[in-house]
């Protein structure tokens, strides 16, 4: 006869929580309306536990406890910043992200859209929430690791580090080996305890193997790295060299000296300009932009592929070209010496930098020269040398002279210039990295910059004035809430918001970006600045471009790089032609705000991307320097630590608060810098520092450093001097 269970039998949760709805009750008092015996008491403490943990039940006054009122379900998408941590931004224009514990992610993985419930008050200047259930997953492809085990194999995604590894059966496995990156695909997602399990579909190699980490990244966010085979055929057939037929019709410019200038190691040129004074004052400005529509039809296997990817994207060690070679570094760049299609933009610029008169066409050039940003800086000092820009010493004054004005014209409205520093990653010949540099940004660059805006600005014009539907490049200016968050951060480093109003805050940030140039906490505030603005994107829609204090903006001059250029060169190019049908206009208007969310999504993917290699590449060049000691100045503190710039490189790094073992140091929320306890030592933006490097992931993409003199006082030197407390419950303690 079976022995008859002493545990008494507990009840469902549900009675547990109908019992609660009608009134808050004690764990004592619950034994009682369930009809428990006192031996059920630990029993139902678990349980009470659970429904804590689930939300289900609140504690309330007097150890009771009452039935959660059900919380408002709330609808974004999961964002990591830092390991340990995620933001959900919610759907509801203008509403803050919620912070997202490791504990509260129930499985859900970036860029998953998820429903979340609000479950505390503020953390890490978020309220904080859970999520409740995963709606929409948004990658089936991972990248990460293998580890191959006895019989089976584990999967772990990178750059998420708490999140558990995923089961590949046996026959999913390829023939990946123990410490491989592969890609994989989600076959099963975790379900509770129940891991889930993912098949292998690519080997990508040994994480030391030179170029694996940037092909992690490519798999990562899913950027096409081939062409099919039909649109590599059309490329083949369309990459005719310019011949009469096509030159018929067009503007003949192959006897004017214009020029095209890029950097040293750029490899295709989609614009060229040339400048010439008027005889009435003021500039005749020129921009040439490289016609890849002639070469482009609409609706070609090659002209879907190239919306699909919506830009090139730029990594340290490959290009991934928005349109196949034989057209983006072939009959669509403009290379010196041979005849190019273009279309034309041709600009009266007055001595005021304002613009009297625009025109637009289709035309041929006959670039006279390459020439790259060094050499024409070298002639606007008055170096030049024996480079190939002097001999364009007087066209190269002209257009120096039209940017100028142009300049001034739009700083004059209110126009922002953060000048964020760019890392330069150099490779060496078998792709490893030799050093980081801090990209120049020279007058040479601002010139072609100023030239292109101008000319970005006058075709929007043209096609707002016209009716012309297109995309434009809008950027809305940022709501009270931000600015007002802004507005608390700054007056940590002593600077004010001039103006809360979204119609004046450009001439405020304005004012702000000029009154911190060239002191230490310039590039945290320039970064602040930027973070506060709302993210420039493509719509047919014209509401203005904020950062640029322009009423009307587009995206022209970037075709062979930039699908939205390719659309704006398609409907200026036709509206020149003639007035657009109905049918097209209405076809055009249903098409045209989808493949404006498309391509901003597109471009906010490649500069993850791009963002993602360099600091992998950064990483992976501050690995073989662990143990040598450099002096940076400290970027940004906050409580968990401070960043801190090399100088001789180009690299940042984290001194994570834990390390700085001579004190105990808290961080001032207000005037936002580390302040010793005992010692009263403080960091602060600006500081300079010699930093050892201690850690790095070149996986993730991070670099710890430590403060190399801290080596010297070691943390029991503090600790033997601190006052001794009293540890509660000892004895002497007074009894209540």
């Amino acid at each position: 006869m079976a022995k008859k269970s002493l545990q008494p039998k507990m009840p469902e949760g549900g009675k547990v929580i109908a019992a609660l709805q009608a009134q808050p009750a004690s764990a004592r008092r619950l034994l009682k309306l369930l009809h428990l015996p006192a031996g059920a008491r630990p029993a139902l403490h678990r349980l009470l536990g659970r429904l804590l943990a689930e939300d289900k039940i609140r504690k309330v006054r007097g150890g009771q406890y009452a039935a959660a009122t059900p919380r408002e379900t709330l609808a974004g998408r999961l964002v990591q910043t830092q390991p340990g941590y995620a933001f959900v931004v919610l759907e509801q224009e203008g509403a803050q992200d919620l912070y997202v514990a490791a504990a509260d992610l129930g499985g859900a993985l970036p860029d998953d859209a998820v429903s979340v419930q609000v479950v505390g008050g503020p953390q890490a200047g978020r309220q904080r929430a859970r999520v409740v259930r995963v709606l929409r997953r948004g990658h089936e492809r991972l990248v990460g690791a293998f580890r191959r085990e006895r019989h089976y194999g584990l999967f772990k995604p990178a750059g998420w580090p708490f999140v558990s590894d995923f089961l590949v059966p046996a026959e999913e496995q390829l023939a990946a080996r123990d410490g491989d990156l592969v890609a994989a695909e989600v076959t099963a997602w975790p379900q509770g305890y129940v891991p889930g399990k993912v098949r292998v579909l690519e080997i990508l190699g040994a994480p030391d193997q030179p170029g694996v980490d940037v092909t992690v990244i490519v798999r990562k966010y899913e950027l096409p790295d081939r062409f099919s085979s039909e649109a590599e055929a059309e490329a083949r057939q369309f990459a005719r060299e310019p011949g009469p037929a096509d030159r018929e019709g067009r503007l003949d410019l192959r006897g004017q000296p214009i020029v095209t200038i890029d950097g040293a190691d750029a490899r295709d040129f989609d614009d060229a300009v040339h400048c010439e004074l008027r005889e009435t004052g003021g500039w005749r400005l020129g921009v040439h932009i490289a016609d890849v529509s002639h070469y482009l039809p609409e609706s070609s296997r090659l002209d879907l592929e190239a919306r699909e990817r919506g830009t090139s994207v730029y990594l340290p060690d490959r290009v991934l070209h928005m349109l196949p070679e034989p057209l983006s570094c072939g009959v669509c760049s403009l290379v010196p010496g041979r005849d190019r299609l273009t279309v034309s933009a041709f600009l009266d610029v007055e001595p005021d930098g304002s613009v009297s008169r625009t025109e637009f066409g289709r035309s041929v050039i006959h670039s006279a020269a390459r020439l790259t940003y060094d050499e024409v800086q070298a002639v606007l000092t008055g170096t030049p040398g024996q480079n190939a820009a002097a001999a364009f010493s007087l066209e190269l004054g002209h257009l120096h002279g039209a940017a100028m004005a142009l300049r001034r014209r739009r700083f004059q409205r209110g126009s922002l210039d953060f000048d964020l520093p760019e890392a330069k990653v150099i490779l060496g010949p078998e792709g490893r990295v030799t050093t980081i540099e801090r990209r120049q940004q020279l007058a040479s660059h601002r010139l072609i910059e100023d030239c292109m805006v101008a000319a970005n600005e006058a075709v929007a014009r043209y096609l707002t004035r016209t009716d012309t539907p297109a995309l434009y490049r809008v950027h809305a200016p940022p709501d009270g809430e931000k600015l007002r968050d802004l507005q608390e951060f700054l007056e940590a480093y002593g600077y004010r918001l001039a103006s809360f109003s979204p119609q004046d805050a450009s001439r405020a940030y304005q004012k702000l970006l000029l009154s911190w140039q060239g002191k230490p906490e310039e590039a945290v505030l320039n970064f602040a600045l930027l973070r506060s603005l709302k993210l420039a994107v493509y719509a047919p829609r014209n509401i203005g471009h904020f950062g640029l204090a322009s009423r009307c903006y587009t995206h022209f001059t970037s075709p062979i790089r930039r699908y939205p250029d390719l659309i704006v060169h398609r409907m200026l190019t036709r509206r020149l032609a003639g007035p657009i049908g109905d049918r097209q206009l209405a076809a055009l208007k249903e098409r045209l705000p989808v493949w404006g969310e498309e391509l901003s999504r597109a471009e906010r993917r490649a500069e993850k991307a791009e963002r993602e290699a360099v600091k992998v590449k950064q990483a992976e060049f501050m690995s073989g320097k662990i143990g040598e000691t450099f002096a940076g100045r400290i970027t940004t503190v906050a409580p968990f630590g401070f960043f801190v710039e090399l100088e001789e490189h180009f690299v940042e790094g984290l001194v994570r608060v834990n390390t700085l073992e001579d004190d105990y140091y808290v961080f001032d929320e207000r005037k936002r810098f580390l302040r010793g306890d005992r010692t009263g030592r403080e960091f602060h933006t600006g500081d300079r520092v010699t930093a050892e490097v201690k850690r790095v992931d070149p996986a993730e993409g991070e670099v710890d450093f430590s403060l190399h003199e801290e080596r010297r006082r070691p943390r029991a030197d503090w600790r033997r001097h601190a006052p001794r407390v009293r540890p509660r419950g000892a004895r002497g303690r007074k009894r209540r």
